[in-house]
């Protein structure tokens, strides 16, 4: 008896909204609420995707001024190997750039002697010659 009271009642509400007709102030009254119901959902998924996008940029900054710094150190160390390699190679062409101007200068010094020891030879050859001609 239960069960067949429970079915007439349960039938007998399907039954009612079956007749019930909507109106079209009932209508707008839904789609308003659909309408600020949905506003509401799209605000806060905007707010939510701002907040996303604000905090990736923040990180991809942050990202990007390790990398400047990186970037920095790096070209800081290439400038100074570059220089010291500079030094390395152009310290020794200095040296054995002076070196051979020193060597050419002694070579003309030594020259010059050997041109001044000839003179004196040939001098000393003409007064023995004199001395041997008038004893």
């Amino acid at each position: 008896m239960k069960l067949i009271m429970t079915l007439i009642v349960g039938l007998s509400f399907f039954n009612l909204t079956a007749y019930s007709q909507i109106t079209d102030t009932d209508l707008n009254k839904i789609r308003s609420v659909i309408k600020e119901e949905v506003e509401k959902a799209i605000e806060t998924s905007e707010k939510r995707m701002k907040e996303y996008v604000t905090q990736e940029i923040a990180k991809v900054d942050i990202k990007l001024s390790e990398m400047d710094k990186r970037l920095n150190h790096i070209f800081t160390l290439v400038i100074t190997l570059i220089a010291l390699i500079a030094v390395a190679v152009g310290v020794p062409q200095v040296i054995v750039a002076i070196q051979r101007k020193e060597m050419r200068a002694q070579d003309k010094k030594i020259e010059m002697q050997q041109n001044q020891i000839e003179n004196l030879l040939k001098e000393i050859e003409i007064l023995k010659q004199g001395r041997i001609v008038s004893p």
